[in-house]
């Protein structure tokens, strides 16, 4: 099953703020935006809405940015994607009589809580962990 693009882009915009994590330089939008190729507009959207969830601060001015609001090794996956999309109500018109309407509705609640419980095992720490040793993959020596 694929997130939707809004999470996409969510979670990239928290592991660029994660890789200045330790330093607590503040990253403007626009840098995010073009380090990682997302509409400017869009991810304003989307970094207000992580800001309302509380995982993100933000200061204003020239010398204004994003930073994390705790650790990246504190922040699951779940509460990003949570922070973006709701996925509640999807199914609302299903047809609960049915009873195999209901075996399919019984499943995709299955799948989506395998996924949740995926997504809050994960943190952005051990993100930001697989991209330092695939950077280091990449290293060429002469």
């Amino acid at each position: 099953m694929q997130l939707p693009i809004k999470a996409h882009y969510a979670t990239l915009a928290m592991l660029c703020l994660a890789q200045r994590y330790a330093s607590g330089e503040l990253m403007p939008a626009r840098l995010i935006a073009k380090q990682q190729r997302i509409p400017l507009q869009f991810l304003g959207q989307i970094l207000q809405q992580l800001r309302a969830a509380g995982l993100i601060l933000s200061t204003r001015g020239s010398n204004g940015g994003f930073q994390l609001s705790r650790d990246p090794a504190e922040i699951n996956i779940a509460e990003i994607v949570d922070a973006v999309y709701s996925c509640g109500g999807n199914l609302a018109g299903a047809d609960h009589a049915n009873p195999m309407a209901k075996v399919v509705l019984d499943l995709w609640c299955e799948v989506s809580g395998a996924q949740q419980a995926l997504l809050e095992r994960l943190h952005l720490g051990d993100l930001l962990s697989r991209v330092d040793q695939h950077d280091s993959l990449n290293m060429y020596y002469i």
